[in-house]
């Protein structure tokens, strides 16, 4: 009997073993996989950063651009409203003309505050000219 539970037993041992070992071959293989899908990722990362760092550099490039430009036609804007000589008083606009034109303003900035316009008189006969 004791050769039967000896080959017994060294049967089991070599089944355990082979199966650890097994495991053992499969955990090396998936870390070896995770490892190269890390390697993967790590690679695309550096990839979209410098992406992301061209279009940055791009960006400030472009924004500092735009900054002179605006400074550069404000200063001409100011420049040439102080070379234009004054408008003679013939050039004036008609007190009923400045009138449409004021409301027109008016009518405009309510509409884009989104605020109801201004209300109509209750007789509007009255507010027609020549009544």
């Amino acid at each position: 009997m004791n050769g039967i539970t000896l080959m017994a037993s060294i049967a089991v041992g070599s089944a355990l073993m082979g199966c650890a070992y097994g495991y053992t071959i499969r955990d090396n293989a998936a870390k070896a996989n995770a490892a190269k899908a890390y390697k993967a990722a790590e690679a695309q990362r550096v990839k979209m950063q410098e992406q992301l760092n061209d279009v940055s550099a791009k960006y400030e490039l472009e924004r500092e651009r735009a900054g002179q430009v605006s400074v550069e036609r404000t200063q001409t804007v100011k420049e040439y409203y102080k070379t234009v000589p004054a408008l003679d008083a013939t050039c004036a606009v008609p007190p009923a003309m400045y009138g449409v034109l004021a409301n027109a303003v008016r009518d405009a900035n309510i509409a884009a505050a989104s605020e109801p316009s201004s209300k109509l008189p209750d007789d509007l006969r009255a507010a027609l000219p020549g009544n």
